[in-house]
């Protein structure tokens, strides 16, 4: 018995209304990894056991007990490590142990860039300061731009806002729609991005021309 075997000459088409993905083919690019919970280093280690470069920005909390005092070593972003992949790599992440998911933007799974990496990497190599992360926070409309001109964060740019009574400078990291805030940012070491040097409370005055006062 013969059989003949034809093949159909289909045409590919993209899908209409297909979630953008900023993965790449060949390119290994940066992405966000949501993990199980306090299990962020765990994560670290099962992923780069299995041959994937991955990245966990840390910070210094110190902890006074009565009888001595413990600094620990914890995730600068609680529930996020970040990996960098091509697409035949996606399904080794995914399935790998502690990993929840990939972090995406609604649809979306945007790449984070290598701007917004050494940034991460200067933050966590700052024992000064103690950050947190705010989560789906773009709305500091009375915020002042500024940019940090001393320290080992010289350059960093972010937002300077009075919240909650305390002044906190505030740094948005758009692939991954979440803000690092600080309240210690001594405001000496500030400058407002149009060229304006920030003056306290003492020195400024409203209305009082050549003068851009943060506070």
């Amino acid at each position: 018995m013969a059989i003949r075997i034809s093949s159909l000459n289909h045409s590919l088409r993209p899908l209409k209304n297909a979630p953008a993905d900023d993965m790449h083919v060949t390119e290994r690019r940066w992405f966000a990894v949501r993990t199980a919970a306090k299990h962020e280093k765990l994560a670290v280690k099962e992923i780069r056991a299995l041959g994937i470069e991955c990245y966990i920005p840390l910070r210094e909390k110190t902890y006074n007990y009565s009888s001595k005092k413990v600094i620990r070593e914890l995730p600068l972003m609680s529930g996020y490590v970040f990996v960098k992949i091509r697409r035949e790599e996606e399904n080794v992440v995914r399935f790998a142990n502690y990993v929840s998911r990939f972090v995406t933007i609604g649809d979306v799974r945007k790449r984070v860039t290598e701007e917004e990496m050494d940034l991460l990497r200067r933050i966590s190599t700052d024992r000064k300061l103690d950050w947190d992360t705010v989560e789906e926070a773009f709305d500091f409309m009375e915020g002042t731009p500024v940019e940090i001109i001393k320290g080992p964060l010289a350059g960093v740019r972010g937002v300077y806002i009075n919240k909650k009574n305390k002044k906190t400078f505030v740094i948005a990291l758009g692939s991954l729609n979440t803000c690092l805030s600080t309240c210690e940012i001594d405001p000496r070491y500030l400058v407002v991005l149009n060229g304006a040097k920030p003056v306290s409370d003492k020195d400024s005055t409203l209305g009082q021309e050549g003068k851009s006062p943060l506070w």
